[in-house]
């Protein structure tokens, strides 16, 4: 029978902090064969305050390990969100740019260094070391910028309630100097936060690079968007001062309703982008039904910028555990005929699916659990789009406006590829992937997930699927959605 209780189980294979409130992803950087997660937390309760940056650490991007906080909110001033850069000399320094949030209500940037390989920390007595003196200065974000001819430091600020992106410069991580403004652009009504800057090569030329702008955008004053707070990015060129976009425009970077503040890896291996974000909406993330733990990190994602329907796009790939994961998963021939075909799943699960929308025409994919919730995904060759409902009682029960549609491209007019990552409560799509990609909280309850799959003429889908378990030594290296 199902209920409409909508308490949520906790995800196995993302990251979740053992108890207590978390949201964005804080000085990302691998060093030391470990990739560092910082994030915002309260180490005190489930709710959004005493911000703080939590710290876990993975060899992997697949077992995380949750360790003390890092940086401590302290009376008068709280711990925002900043960035993490290792140093370039070859040491074991971090160096941790974080935005001090005081009770007055100014905003300003603040320093911090790690000898031990990012484990402790020591706050500079000058804090904070870049003053406005405005009410909305943060999430400083610092990269590595070099032409070839000079490297620098650069340091991605914003001034959230008037659209801009502040760019300085340093050449020893101490000094800033102002470089140049961009924005604002696009709609009003929302504060920018949490920028990056990466570079990508076109459709892998490493002589036809762009520079891809980050930006997480979230509805303020007295009648904000219903749909909440989203990510968009820009493509355009960077000359080390100043960003000047291809077009004046902000693309979605995710389609779904609960990826936001995602930032890249300092240092990674290869010069990879990869990025990973915070799984929920600043609309009902204070009203999310999960104990004793509120937030989570999506999947990894490693970035890069292919030329889609004639313009440079941001591609999400997923980790490559992911493949990994597949490649040892159950695959099926599904043949579809008039009446949908029936799939189980423990619901924390990596699904694959491969089809040829000529043959099948219509797809739908109908997600069903204990709970009285539901999560449909429907393909439209035609319109060259797919669709992902999430409603019910039990989705209604979590906020009014949780319930709702997403929309992504999936053309109709080739093969196509779809890979979904369900892990409890967190649902990634990947469309190819990631051309396209749409994160959304769900609530199907814990006790397994059943697929209805249908298409509108009879044909046949590749399937292929993966159980994750459990981890059953919660002493060892695990995902810390699993550990306490």
């Amino acid at each position: 029978m199902r209920t409409t209780n909508a308490d949520v189980p906790r995800p196995r294979f993302h990251f979740t902090p053992r108890r207590h409130w978390m949201n964005d992803p804080n000085g990302l950087v691998h060093h030391g064969g470990l990739w560092h997660l910082y994030f915002q937390h309260n180490p005190e309760g489930p709710d959004w305050g005493n911000m703080s940056w939590g710290h876990a650490t993975s060899p992997d991007l697949e077992h995380w390990t949750e360790h003390p906080v890092a940086l401590r909110h302290r009376v008068g001033e709280q711990i925002f969100s900043g960035s993490v850069v290792a140093s370039r000399q070859g040491d074991d320094v971090l160096t941790a740019y974080y935005t001090s949030a005081y009770d007055d209500g100014r905003q300003a940037q603040s320093r911090a260094t790690s000898h031990d390989g990012g484990f402790t920390w020591l706050t500079d007595p000058g804090n904070p070391v870049l003053d406005r003196g405005t009410t909305a200065f943060r999430d400083p974000k610092v990269i590595r910028h070099d032409d070839g001819h000079t490297a620098r430091w650069v340091m991605l600020t914003v001034e959230a309630d008037d659209r801009q992106v502040r760019l300085y410069s340093s050449d020893d991580l101490l000094s800033w100097e102002h470089l140049s403004t961009f924005g604002p652009l696009g709609a009003s009504g929302v504060v920018w936060e949490c920028p990056d800057l990466v570079r990508l090569p076109l459709d892998g030329d490493d002589d036809d690079p762009r520079w891809v702008l980050l930006l997480s955008t979230n509805p303020v004053g007295e009648d904000p968007d219903p749909s909440g707070s989203s990510m968009h990015y820009v493509v355009g060129h960077f000359d080390g001062t100043s960003f000047v976009p291809d077009s004046p425009e902000l693309r979605p970077l995710d389609h779904g309703r609960d990826y936001y503040a995602a930032v890249t890896f300092d240092d990674a291996p290869s010069g990879e982008a990869v990025t990973i974000g915070w799984m929920s909406n600043w609309r009902y993330a204070h009203r999310f039904p999960s104990t004793p733990w509120r937030g989570a990190m999506s999947l990894p994602r490693v970035l890069a910028l292919r030329t889609v329907q004639g313009r440079p796009t941001l591609v999400q790939a997923p980790p490559a555990f992911v493949r990994e994961l597949l490649e040892h998963g159950s695959a099926a021939e599904v043949a579809v005929g008039d009446a949908p075909a029936l799939l189980s799943f423990s619901g924390h699960t990596l699904v694959e699916l491969r089809w040829d929308p000529s043959t099948t025409g219509a797809l739908d994919l109908r997600l069903r659990g204990e709970a009285d919730s539901f999560v449909d995904l429907a393909h439209e060759p035609r319109a060259g789009t797919l669709r992902i409902t999430r409603g019910g009682r039990a989705a209604e029960s979590v906020h009014r406006d949780f319930p709702s549609t997403s929309t992504l491209p999936l053309p109709g007019d080739r093969a196509a590829r779809l890979l979904l990552s369900l892990d409890g409560p967190l649902l990634e799509v990947f469309v190819h992937d990631g051309e396209a990609t749409a994160s959304n909280l769900v609530v199907l309850g814990a006790e397994g997930v059943t697929a209805s799959l249908g298409t509108a003429r009879r044909g046949t889908v590749h399937v292929t699927a993966v159980d994750i378990d459990a981890p059953v030594d919660l002493d060892a290296p695990a995902p810390a959605a699993a550990v306490g």
